[in-house]
């Protein structure tokens, strides 16, 4: 069964009630497929804690999501993502090392055996998934709210849109 793991810019996104952030529709559009094919949506502790430092995590549809909490395994995961993200980087001696939450996410996803990340992060987080894998590490992959609604992308996640609406019409 396909599920999803929802990161913290694919939240924000989607509670905007200003209706002022570029993929607020496509969002949308993905929660309803999602909530009317019974596809699970997961939102991480990591992901909520985010999301509240802008606004109350109660703004969200909690009771259409799955929580996950962080665990001892998927903060071993994460730390092995961050060693291959992080190898190309010169280490600063003393200085302690953070994981920044998109790889505690990804880590999530990848010791969950949740193959899909919703997300409208164009820059870190799908940026990271593509290393991790390429590096073998993860089969997590990436659906950007960027790239437009497609429900054949929760089948093919490279499946780009054919320029078509969720009603099958042309755009």
């Amino acid at each position: 069964m396909k599920q999803v793991i929802l990161d913290t810019s694919f939240l924000i996104t989607l509670a905007n009630q200003r209706n002022d952030r570029p993929n607020h529709a496509t969002a949308v559009e993905y929660f309803r497929h999602c909530v009317t094919n019974q596809i699970p949506m997961w939102v991480s502790s990591v992901a909520a804690g985010e999301f509240q430092v802008g606004q109350p995590v109660t703004d969200l549809p909690l009771q259409n999501f799955q929580t996950l909490s962080y665990s001892w395994m998927h903060a071993l995961r994460a730390a092995d993502f961050y060693k291959e993200i992080s190898r190309d980087k010169v280490s600063k001696e003393g200085s302690r090392t953070i994981i920044i939450n998109d790889l505690k996410i990804i880590a999530q996803a990848a010791e969950e055996k949740i193959p899909l990340i919703l997300t409208e992060d164009e820059d870190t987080l799908s940026k990271m998934v593509a290393r991790l894998r390429k590096a073998g590490l993860t089969e997590v992959d990436v659906i950007l709210l960027s790239d437009g609604f497609s429900p054949d992308r929760f089948i093919d996640p490279a499946q780009k849109t054919l320029g078509l609406t969720s009603e099958g019409n042309p755009v």
